[in-house]
């Protein structure tokens, strides 16, 4: 197990990438990119807005979930606090879709460097989604289409594909409140659902890149709590990153207009093994140097047969909002794949500074460095220190 981490380099997935290409320094672009691409990331919501722009995110999004289309509200929250303004609506507002109809997208890509413990300069495509949600009364059928790295040996048919599409029915039309329920191809609720793929609570925490299924969830929101029940099947129509049939429920409350906790649980069933995680969320927002203090904590006991091994995985951020144009978190994750050995944990700590510049462009500093196996005293299980710096830039249609 600590070989495999060695060759990863201390960044997982892109660990391994960085590892695959520095040895095929002369890779056909096409092929970089596809790979990269597996390590980039999706735009989602920022939760960092919550409890500092609204109390939940259908505050101000289509979904419960958050991410994807804007609701009234997110468009004007966009408009207020980016540098330049400019019309949020989609396109600028040049394009005007019937009133039934909301459309949208986002473009993101990057250019930095990346240590896996190889060194070399990269630019790459991130993510090219479209978004569509037609209304009908109680009803909103949405659809996210864009491009994927493509399966191997499938290419020609893999590179597009729709990561969601599901039926969602609101009790509260055009309320961010009441009962949402949706069923389709869509990513389960859990967690404090970071925007940033690599935090360890999403890679290693249920949520990982790519990791929508078809399956259905139960949301109740109010100002002061939130409960969302969500379960779902394998995707067999292609190969999926979520390899498991299972069910997740997690419930939030908010003990102040500044303070809000979360527990939440999650059983995932495999032909080869059964996972059974816990948790727990926080939330602090000190209004005065406006700093929101996060964190999620998640025990995994994972059961391989008659093995079982238990794992610790855990996020915690600092949100600092300087001005409103102007977001910079720093974060530190801790992971540790079973607690019975020691050295097979990794550590990172993450620097992210957003800048709105308009309501539809996003500039970001990303960066981060990792450690694995610092917990062990034998150098001989220890992995490389790995690191990234990237320059993104992220268009909102």
């Amino acid at each position: 197990m600590r070989k495999a981490n060695e060759v990863s380099g201390g960044l997982g997935l892109a660990g391994a990438c960085g590892a695959w290409l520095a040895k095929r320094a002369h890779a056909p672009r096409a092929l970089v990119i596809a790979i990269v691409l597996a390590v980039a990331g999706t735009a989602h919501a920022y939760p960092q807005f919550q409890l500092v722009r609204d109390e939940t995110c259908s505050g101000c999004h289509i979904s419960p979930a958050g991410g994807g289309l804007l609701n009234e509200n997110g468009l004007n929250t966009a408009e207020s606090m980016s540098q330049l303004g400019t019309d949020p609506e989609f396109l600028n507002g040049v394009v005007k879709p019937p009133s039934w109809l909301l459309l949208g997208g986002d473009l993101r890509a990057a250019s930095g460097y990346l240590q896996t413990p190889q060194r070399y300069l990269l630019t790459i495509p991130m993510q090219a989604d479209l978004y569509a949600d037609a209304q009908w009364e109680h009803f909103t059928f949405h659809v996210t289409g864009g491009y994927r790295p493509p399966e191997y040996g499938n290419e020609t048919a893999t590179r597009l594909w729709s990561k969601e599409h599901y039926v969602q029915w609101q009790s509260d039309v055009g309320s961010p409140e009441g009962v949402f329920v949706r069923a389709g191809r869509l990513m389960p609720i859990f967690g404090l659902r970071l925007a940033e793929h690599d935090a360890y609570t999403r890679r290693y925490g249920g949520t990982p890149l790519y990791s929508e299924t078809y399956g259905a969830t139960v949301s109740y929101i109010k100002t002061a709590y939130e409960a969302h029940l969500s379960g779902w099947v394998r995707d067999h129509l292609i190969d999926p990153a979520r390899q498991d049939d299972g069910g997740a429920a997690y419930i939030e409350t908010r003990l102040s207009d500044v303070a809000a906790v979360g527990v939440e649980g999650m059983i995932q069933h495999t032909v080869s093994d059964n996972q059974y995680r816990g948790g727990v969320t926080g939330k602090y927002f000190l209004k005065g140097p406006g700093l929101l203090l996060s964190a999620e904590v998640q025990v995994n006991n994972q059961h391989i047969g008659g093995y079982g091994l238990t794992k610790l995985i855990t996020y915690a951020t600092a949100s600092y909002f300087p001005k409103d144009q102007w977001l910079i978190d720093l974060g530190w994750g801790h992971y540790d794949e079973n607690l019975r050995i020691k050295g097979l944990d990794r550590d990172a700590l993450d620097l992210n500074v957003h800048w709105f510049t308009s309501s539809h462009f996003e500039a970001l500093l990303n960066a981060r460095v990792e450690l694995i196996g610092q917990a062990s005293t034998n150098v001989n299980t220890s992995g490389p220190t790995g690191a990234y710096v990237l320059l993104m830039g992220h268009y909102r249609l």
